[in-house]
């Protein structure tokens, strides 16, 4: 089997394989009541391995496949996905302060070729300063303790890995000019965050414009699109996948729907293309952080 790419994520892995199983039973003209039943489970079982609640082992992967008519190759990918799935992620080390709701975020952070985000409050996490990071999470709206924060800036910076990594994914930010003047930690912590973006944005992964306010009215909040790889051959279904990601104050939502994915998708061309070019988005943000000085 082809060697799986580098940036593996168990999360990706769970909701990879909840696909595949579902698009393998609806191809084998199975009701997922009939499925459970032929291996010797419930239907909530099933269903629940299918919207990827649950992590099913690899021999009931195995049971599943043979009834679906999946054999060989394509099986063993599968069943390897499997394996995979019920691995730790390296951010389970911050469970004490990642909750559920975003601890799936990172998981699928973590392995996405393609990362859109439109920011219009704050610079995006993927490019924060330590200093600028700090700042943040002192001011949230729901106050931490000092180890907490220091343990949230632990993990964010953790996430900016993936970046500079092997095979890292492509960021292409869109930046309300009114986030990247808010004042966060100081004038002098903004303007080292400046630099950053600066600097960051000259990266050929890394795709950074500027949402001026000439430009008009903006989009009334921040949102993220993750794009995953296909699975490489043999395995089965070799259909890129898309999510959007919308923050919360206590939550999240996850949106996958094709109606839903193509509105935030056409939201986001639409912002690029109102959007500074990169070059003068940097001569901006240089022009911004000078302010600062001044």
């Amino acid at each position: 089997m082809t060697a799986m790419p580098p940036r593996q994520s168990p999360t990706v892995r769970r909701r990879r394989l909840a696909l595949t199983l579902r698009q393998l039973r609806d191809r084998a003209g199975i009701t997922s009541a009939e499925a459970a039943r032929r291996v010797d489970h419930d239907a909530s079982w099933l269903s629940r391995i299918e919207t990827a609640e649950v992590r099913p082992h690899p021999n009931d992967v195995r049971a599943l496949l043979s009834l679906y008519g999946v054999e060989g190759a394509q099986a063993e990918a599968v069943i390897a996905v499997a394996r995979q799935a019920k691995q730790r992620g390296w951010w389970q080390r911050y469970t004490d302060v990642l909750p559920d709701w975003f601890a799936e975020y990172v998981g699928m952070e973590s392995e996405a070729s393609v990362i859109r985000t439109y920011e219009c409050q704050m610079v995006p996490g993927l490019l924060q300063t330590e200093q600028y990071a700090r700042a943040a999470f002192e001011g949230a709206p729901v106050p931490m303790r000092g180890d907490e924060v220091e343990r949230q800036v632990a993990l964010r910076l953790e996430r900016q890995a993936i970046l500079t990594g092997e095979d890292p994914p492509m960021l292409r930010v869109v930046i309300d000019e009114g986030a990247a003047r808010r004042v966060v930690g100081g004038p002098e912590v903004l303007q080292q965050q400046l630099e950053r973006l600066v600097e960051e944005s000259t990266r050929s992964n890394v795709h950074v414009q500027l949402l001026p306010y000439s430009a008009g009215v903006g989009f009334d909040g921040s949102f993220v699109i993750l794009d995953f790889p296909p699975m490489p051959e043999p395995y089965p279904d070799a259909a890129e996948e898309r999510m959007v990601y919308v923050d919360t104050l206590t939550g999240a939502l996850y949106l996958e729907r094709p109606g839903e994915i193509t509105a935030y998708a056409a939201a986001h061309e639409q912002l690029q293309a109102l959007a500074l070019a990169p070059k003068p988005t940097r001569d901006t943000l240089r022009s911004i952080a000078a302010d600062l000085t001044g």
